[in-house]
């Protein structure tokens, strides 16, 4: 069952989530879902029989586009969805859902791993939580009620109560002792503390945890190509294979060089 954080917030896991989709809920009238996938068919790959009606209210995307101006764009109906997908990266998707579609259902794609980029999407969870907390209660949950969940429900604490990460997990853990964050999410409730309870694009502790990320995300490309390339000395042989080998080393250099110009390096 749901454990109760504070007036009108719930904490719990995925089997919580779906007994309120299922049955209704006299308490809980808004839920969260962070799991790998926003769509509410995640519940039926972990049970064929969880299949829940639902009305779609909106799709929110991030901007890939450094040049963009803003950082987020509501879903347009003039676009396709094929389209969207070429431009933009989901945030979030907002639907009625359940029992008489009388939940609203925010569902957010994140995974449980300590690479995952959990600052981004703070704000839109944070912003959902308060509103549903003054129009009802809010059940966040992800699959286990453990990391992801619980890092949320921090971030929230944090910025509402004004508490150290620290401070905001003890007093979490009070209402539900078993949780705990990644060592990634921690992190990153860290920095979250250190931008005074925001997530600030121009903070110096914001930019150097892209440039981490870009640079980890640089890294697994170069092994992949690594890997490639090693594969192809032992496939390809004469001239073609030489092409072949020094047109890896040419994307190598040209990503190292991309990289490095986004900042001024």
């Amino acid at each position: 069952m749901p454990y109760l954080v504070r007036e009108n917030l719930y904490i719990g896991n995925i089997e919580d989530a779906a007994e309120i989709l299922v049955n209704g809920s006299e308490e809980v009238t808004h839920i969260l879902s962070v799991l790998s996938s926003a769509s509410i068919s995640f519940f039926s790959e972990w049970r064929s029989e969880m299949v829940f009606p639902t009305k779609e209210i909106r799709k929110v995307y991030f901007r890939e586009s450094k040049q963009e101006e803003e950082q987020l764009v509501v879903e347009e109906e003039s676009e396709t969805d094929s389209d969207k997908k070429k431009k933009n990266k989901l945030m979030c998707l907002v639907e009625y859902a359940g029992k008489d579609l009388k939940l609203v259902r925010m569902g957010v794609p994140l995974r449980d791993m300590e690479r995952e980029n959990l600052l981004d999407y703070l704000d839109v969870c944070l912003d959902f939580i308060d509103n549903s907390r003054k129009q009802g209660s809010v059940l966040v949950h992800c699959f286990a009620g453990v990391s992801r969940s619980a890092s949320i429900i921090t971030a929230y604490l944090m910025r509402t109560e004004q508490l150290s990460h620290e401070d905001a997990l003890v007093s979490l853990r009070q209402s539900c002792e078993f949780v705990c964050p990644n060592d990634g999410f921690l992190e990153q409730l860290k920095m979250f503390e250190g931008m005074g309870f925001k997530v600030d694009p121009t903070s110096p502790i914001y930019k150097r945890f892209h440039l981490k990320i870009l640079g980890e995300l640089w890294l697994c490309k170069t092994m992949w190509w690594s890997t490639n390339l090693a594969r192809g000395r032992h496939v390809l042989s004469g001239r073609s294979g030489v092409v072949e080998i020094r047109s890896t080393g040419l994307m190598n250099m040209n990503a190292r060089l991309s990289f490095w110009s986004l900042y001024g390096g």
